[in-house]
C-alpha cells in the first residue's frame, strides 16, 4: 500500500513539473514576443502587404462576370428545350474553340489549355433540409490570364467567352425548328396522286400550325432584313391550302389521275365495303336506341330533383339525369357517326366513278405531274422563309435566356484584405509555436 502511495506520489510530482516547465516556457516566449513586439507588428504588417498586394496583382489578371438564367425551366435545372443544364459545358472544347477563333490564338493555345483559364461556381450552393439541394440559376464565371493569351487582357477574353458560350447556348438549346425542315421528295414517283396531295397537305397544315403559334407569342415581330411577319406568312400558308392544294386536288379526282388505277380502284372499292359495315352497324344501334326511348316509361323520363350543396355551402334543388338522357346521348354519337361514314362511302364512291369513266391522258399526267413540282417548290419557299424570320425571332428570343452581368468587387476583396490579414495571423500563430516548443526543450535539456 505504501509503495502504490509513493508511486502515485512520484507520477503527480512529474505532471505536476511539466505542467510548470510548460508554464515557464510559455511565458519566456511570451517575454520573447514583447520584448520583440515592434519587429513582430512589423513583420505582420509587411507580410499582410505582401499578401494583399499578391491578391491584388491576381486580381488585375483576372475578370468575372456573374451569368443569369432567365427562363421557366431555369429553376429545375434544365435548358429550355427541357434537357438537363450543366454550367461546366462552358469550359467544353467546343466552346473554347469558339473563343480560340475570336480571340486569333488558333496555333497558339489548345483548348484544354484554355480551359484551364476559366473557373465556375455558383452563386448559391447551399442545401436545404439534408439531401434537398437549391438550384442555383446564376454562376460566377472567372478567366484567369496565366500568360497563355498572347497579351490580351483577361476582360477581353472573358468577354469573347460569354459571347462563345450564349451561341452554344442558342444553337444546342433554343427552339427546334426540325418541324421546318422538311423534304417531300419527287412524291409523283414514290405515291399515287392522291396520296401526294395529302402529304402536301400534312405538310402545310403543320406549318400552319407552328407559324398561329409564333404569331400569338409576337404579332407584330418583323424581320429587319425581309420585312415578313409571322401574320403575313400565315396568310400564305392559308392561301397555299385555300386554292393551290385544293385546285390540285380537284385537277387530280376530275381527270382520274393515278398511277395503278386498278390497284386504286380496289383499294376504295374495299374501304366503302368497311364503311358499308359500319355504317350499317351504327344505325342498328341508332335505330335500337330510338325504340328504347319510346317504350321507356314516362313517370320515369320525369325530372328528378335532389337537394345539393354549391361551393358556398348552400343547398339548392339539383336536375339528375335519367336513364332516357343515356339513350339520347348515345343515340345523337350514333347518327353523328353514321353521318360520317355515309360521306366516307359518297366521296370514295365518286373516285371511284371518276377513275373507271376517265382513261389515262398523258398530257393531263404531266400537267398534274408540273403542278405537284411547282406546288412542292412553292412550300419550300414558303417553310424557307418561315424559318428565316424564325430564327431571327428565335435568337432574339434565346439570347435573352442568358445574361450577363458585372461582378463589381470592391477594392478590399481585390486585394483580398480578410484573407490576408488571416493568412499573416496564422503565420505569426506558428512563429510563436515555434519559439514555444524550442524554449521548452532547451530548459529540458538542461535539466538532464
Amino acid at each position: 500500500m505504501k509503495e502504490k502511495n509513493r508511486s502515485m506520489t512520484v507520477g503527480d510530482t512529474a505532471s505536476s513539473g511539466v505542467r510548470g516547465k510548460g508554464r515557464r516556457s510559455l511565458r519566456n516566449a511570451l517575454e520573447v514576443f514583447w520584448k520583440r513586439r515592434s519587429f513582430v507588428l512589423a513583420f505582420f504588417l509587411l507580410l499582410s502587404l505582401a499578401l494583399c498586394g499578391f491578391h491584388y496583382y491576381r486580381s488585375l489578371h483576372t475578370a468575372s462576370t456573374i451569368l443569369s438564367l432567365d427562363y421557366e425551366e431555369a429553376s429545375k435545372g434544365l435548358t429550355p428545350n427541357r434537357t438537363r443544364f450543366n454550367i461546366f459545358e462552358i469550359r467544353s472544347a467546343e466552346v473554347m474553340e469558339r473563343l480560340i477563333d475570336y480571340a486569333g490564338l488558333e496555333g497558339k493555345i489548345t483548348p484544354d489549355e484554355l480551359s484551364e483559364c476559366v473557373s465556375v461556381r455558383a452563386t448559391h450552393d447551399k442545401s436545404i433540409s439534408g439531401s434537398v439541394h437549391y438550384i442555383s440559376t446564376s454562376f460566377i464565371v472567372s478567366f484567369t490570364d496565366n500568360g497563355t493569351t498572347d497579351g490580351i487582357p483577361a476582360k477581353d477574353m472573358l468577354s469573347l467567352l460569354c459571347k462563345a458560350y450564349r451561341e452554344y447556348f442558342v444553337e444546342h438549346y433554343g427552339f427546334n425548328h426540325s418541324i421546318l425542315s422538311f423534304d417531300v421528295g419527287d412524291l409523283k414517283f414514290n405515291d399515287e396522286y392522291l396520296m401526294a396531295a395529302d402529304l402536301l397537305e400534312l405538310k402545310c397544315s403543320q406549318l400552319e400550325k407552328y407559324v398561329q403559334l409564333r404569331r400569338r407569342e409576337s404579332k407584330n415581330f418583323q424581320d429587319p432584313d425581309t420585312g415578313n411577319t409571322f401574320s403575313s406568312l400565315e396568310q400564305r400558308v392559308s392561301n397555299f391550302y385555300t386554292y393551290d392544294l385544293a385546285r390540285l386536288r380537284s385537277y387530280i379526282i376530275e381527270n382520274g389521275i393515278a398511277n395503278d388505277r386498278a390497284g386504286l380502284v380496289s383499294m376504295l372499292d374495299y374501304k366503302i365495303r368497311m364503311d358499308s359495315l359500319m355504317y350499317n352497324k351504327m344505325m342498328a344501334a341508332y335505330e335500337e336506341d330510338n325504340k328504347g326511348i319510346q317504350m321507356y316509361d314516362a313517370a320515369m323520363s320525369a325530372v328528378v330533383m335532389i337537394p345539393t350543396q354549391d361551393e358556398t355551402m348552400q343547398y339548392y334543388m339539383s336536375r339528375t339525369k335519367t336513364g332516357m338522357d343515356n339513350l339520347v346521348l348515345h343515340a345523337d354519337a350514333q347518327l353523328a357517326g353514321t353521318a360520317e361514314r355515309m360521306e366516307r362511302i359518297e366521296y370514295n364512291a365518286y373516285l371511284t366513278e371518276k377513275l373507271e369513266t376517265n382513261g389515262a391522258d398523258r398530257m393531263k399526267t404531266e400537267k398534274a405531274d408540273a403542278m405537284i413540282l411547282e406546288m412542292e417548290a412553292s412550300l419550300d419557299q414558303i417553310a424557307a422563309d418561315i424559318q428565316a424570320v424564325d430564327s431571327v425571332y428565335s435568337s432574339t428570343k434565346a439570347r435573352n435566356y442568358i445574361g450577363f452581368s458585372d461582378d463589381n468587387a470592391v477594392f478590399s476583396e481585390k486585394i483580398g484584405l480578410l484573407p490576408s490579414l488571416l493568412c499573416a495571423a496564422l503565420t505569426m500563430i506558428a512563429a510563436f509555436i515555434c519559439v514555444f516548443l524550442r524554449i521548452f526543450l532547451s530548459d529540458k535539456e538542461k535539466e538532464v
